[in-house]
C-alpha cells in the first residue's frame, strides 16, 4: 500500500519536494512556456495527481495537444486521461501487471513510495515499488530553440532487485487532440468532430495527428498543413531506436474505457501492428511499446517528444536532429540555462535559501505577465522588444484566454494592468528600457480616459522607401518579392524570421543582422483590444511607471513632462 504521509521539503539544489504527493491537498501549476529566442513555446499544466502533466499545447486553448481542463476536472482526470505507464513484469514464476503512479485496488498489495520534485524549468516524479523491486522516474521539460514545439518526457525504469526482470512496457497518452480541433469542438461537439480526425505515419513509427480539413462552416475547402506528433525511442549502443506506436485506443484498452489495458494484459505476447489500427474518424491515443530484460541495478530509459510541427517536412527535419545520441540531454541543459539566465537578473544571496529562491521565482512569474525586455541595435541606439508575456491562464483561472505566439521571438497577450504593473521595475534591470513603457502605455489611453483591457504583442510597419533599402540584403529577386509582400503589412520579428527560414530565402547577411536592420528601419505598433469594461484604475499604474523612471533619472523630469 502507498505511504500516505505527506511531507514537504526544499533541498539545496532548489527542488521543492512533496513526498506522497498524491495524498497532499490538490494544487495546479505550470511550466514557464519559454523556448528561447529561436524556439516555439508550449503551455504545459500539471497537478499533484497521477503522472502530473494533464493539459498542454501551443498558442492557446484552441491548439491543445492534451485538452485544456480546469483545475477541478484536471484533479479528477489526471490519473485516467493523463500520461499512463503499463508494465508486465515476468520472472521465472509469474507475470505481474503493474501501473505506477496509480491509487487503484491493484496496487494495494504493493509497498510504494512516491515523490514529486518541482523546479522552475522541469518536473520529476519518482515511485519506488519495494514489493516488486522496481523504481520508476518520470521527467518533463519543454523543447527549446527548435522550429517545432515539444514536451519532452523521459521514463526511467530501474531493477532494484537481485534477479533479472523481463519487461513489456506501454507508455503514453490515452487521448491526444489532432491539430485543427478547436476548444469549442472538444467541449461541445466531441463526437461530431471525430469524423474529421486522422493519423498519418512518418517513418512507420511517428504519428502525425490532424484534421483532414478545416471544419469551419465556410464555402471553400481549407486543408490543414500542420499537425501534432508523438515519437518515442530508446538508446541502443548510443544509437536512438524508434519504438512502435499505438494510435488506436481499441488495440490497447479493448472496447471498454481507460480503466485498464485489457488487450495488453490478456495477450501473452503483445505486439501492436500499425496495419491493424484504425487511423481515422475516432479520437486517437499516443502510446509507445517496448520490451527488454533488466539485470539487477540496471535501468532502461524511454524518451518521448510530444508536440506540434508546422508541416510534415518540418517534422522530418527535426526528427533527424532528435534521433541523435545526447540530443535530449543537451536540450535539458539548454532549457535549464534559458530559464536560469532570466532568473539571474535578480540573483540574490542571503542567509535564507528560501528567500533567494523566492526572489528568483517571483521575478520569473513577473516576466511571464509583463514580458522580458530584450535589447536590439538600431541606427538610433538601442531599442527594447518584450518577449514571453501572456495572460495568467492557469487551470484555476480557466476564464482567461491566454496566447503564446507559436513563432520565434514569441510574444503573448496580457491585461493592461498586469503588463503595466510587472514592467514598473524594468528600468532597474535593463538600462535600455528608458521611457519606452511610459510612451507605449500612455499612448493606449484616449483623451476621454477610455483605454484597452488587453495588450497584444508588438508588431512593426516599414514604409516603402525603407523597405527598398532592406530588400538589397536578399540574394535573389524572386525571394525579395516574397519578403516585400510580407512586409507590406504589419509583421512580427518572429513570424518574419520563420517565413525566411521556411521559404529557404538566402540573405547577404546573417538572419540576426537582417532582423536588426529591419527593426531599425521600422516603426513599432502597440496593438490592443478594448474588449469589455471601462478600466479607470489603469491610470494609477501609469503614474507608477513615471515615479519609478524618475527614481533612476530624476534629471529627466522636465524632458519627460514638458519638452
Amino acid at each position: 500500500m502507498s505511504n500516505s504521509k505527506v511531507k514537504y521539503s526544499l533541498n539545496k539544489s532548489g527542488e521543492f519536494i512533496i513526498e506522497s504527493y498524491n495524498f497532499a491537498k490538490p494544487f495546479a501549476s505550470f511550466f514557464p512556456g519559454i523556448a528561447g529566442l529561436y524556439g516555439i513555446p508550449m503551455w504545459v499544466f500539471y497537478v499533484n495527481r497521477g503522472q502530473g502533466v494533464i493539459s498542454f499545447g501551443t498558442e492557446d486553448k484552441n491548439h491543445s495537444i492534451a485538452e485544456f481542463l480546469p483545475a477541478s476536472k484536471a484533479w479528477q482526470y489526471a490519473s485516467s486521461q493523463g500520461f499512463r505507464t503499463f508494465l508486465k513484469i515476468k520472472t521465472n514464476r509469474e507475470v505481474v501487471y503493474y501501473e505506477p503512479f496509480q491509487d487503484t485496488v491493484d496496487n494495494l498489495s504493493f509497498d510504494i513510495k512516491r515523490k514529486m520534485k518541482i523546479k522552475s524549468y522541469e518536473l520529476v516524479l519518482e515511485e519506488i515499488n519495494n514489493t516488486l523491486g522496481v523504481g520508476i522516474e518520470v521527467k518533463y521539460f519543454t523543447l527549446p530553440n527548435e522550429p517545432i514545439a515539444g514536451l519532452i518526457r523521459e521514463l526511467r525504469i530501474t531493477n532494484l532487485g537481485k534477479k533479472a526482470l523481463d519487461f513489456e512496457v506501454v507508455d503514453g497518452l490515452p487521448r491526444i487532440v489532432p491539430y485543427g480541433t478547436s476548444n469549442f469542438f472538444l467541449k461541445k461537439m466531441g463526437r461530431t468532430i471525430e469524423a474529421w480526425m486522422r493519423v498519418d505515419f512518418l517513418r512507420d513509427s511517428i504519428p502525425f495527428y490532424n484534421l483532414s480539413v478545416d471544419p469551419s462552416d465556410r464555402p471553400e475547402t481549407s486543408f490543414i498543413k500542420g499537425g501534432n506528433f508523438y515519437l518515442a525511442f530508446v538508446n541502443k549502443n548510443k544509437k536512438p531506436k524508434l519504438l512502435k506506436t499505438i494510435v488506436d485506443p481499441f488495440c490497447l484498452f479493448g472496447s471498454g474505457d481507460f480503466s485498464y489495458p485489457r488487450s495488453f494484459i490478456n495477450k501473452l505476447k503483445f505486439n501492436p501492428s500499425t496495419n491493424k489500427q484504425v487511423k481515422e474518424s475516432k479520437t486517437p491515443c499516443a502510446f509507445s511499446f517496448s520490451k527488454f530484460i533488466l539485470s539487477p541495478k540496471k535501468s532502461e530509459t524511454i524518451s518521448s517528444v510530444i508536440g506540434y510541427a508546422h508541416s510534415k517536412d518540418k517534422l522530418n527535419g527535426a526528427v533527424n536532429k532528435i534521433l541523435v545520441h545526447d540530443f535530449i540531454a543537451d536540450k535539458q541543459k539548454e532549457n535549464k540555462k534559458i530559464i536560469n539566465e532570466i532568473e539571474e537578473s535578480v540573483w540574490t544571496k542571503s542567509g535564507f535559501l528560501e528567500f533567494d529562491l523566492y526572489a528568483r521565482q517571483t521575478y520569473l512569474d513577473n516576466t511571464l505577465r509583463g514580458g522580458y525586455p530584450v535589447s536590439f541595435d538600431t541606427d538610433k541606439g538601442k531599442d527594447v522588444f518584450y518577449l514571453y508575456s501572456r495572460k495568467h491562464g492557469d487551470l484555476e483561472r480557466d476564464y482567461n484566454n491566454f496566447v503564446l505566439d507559436p513563432t520565434y521571438f514569441s510574444q503573448g497577450n496580457g491585461n493592461y494592468r498586469d503588463m503595466n504593473q510587472n514592467r514598473r521595475s524594468d528600468n532597474w534591470f535593463n538600462s535600455d528600457v528608458l521611457e519606452s513603457n511610459i510612451t507605449n502605455f500612455f499612448n493606449l489611453i484616449q483623451t476621454d480616459g477610455f483605454n484597452p483591457l488587453v495588450v497584444k504583442g508588438m508588431s512593426f510597419l516599414i514604409n516603402p522607401d525603407e523597405k527598398r533599402k532592406l530588400l538589397k540584403d536578399i540574394k535573389r529577386s524572386i525571394d525579395a518579392e516574397k519578403v516585400s509582400q510580407v512586409l507590406s503589412e504589419s509583421f512580427s520579428p518572429g513570424a518574419l524570421s520563420m517565413f525566411i527560414e521556411d521559404n529557404n530565402i538566402e540573405l547577404n547577411v546573417s538572419l540576426q543582422e537582417f532582423l536588426q536592420k529591419t527593426l531599425s528601419l521600422s516603426s513599432a505598433v502597440e496593438e490592443a483590444d478594448h474588449c469589455e469594461g471601462f478600466w479607470t484604475d489603469h491610470w494609477t499604474y501609469n503614474l507608477d511607471l513615471i515615479e519609478n523612471y524618475l527614481s533612476l533619472y530624476p534629471e529627466k523630469l522636465k524632458e519627460l513632462l514638458i519638452d
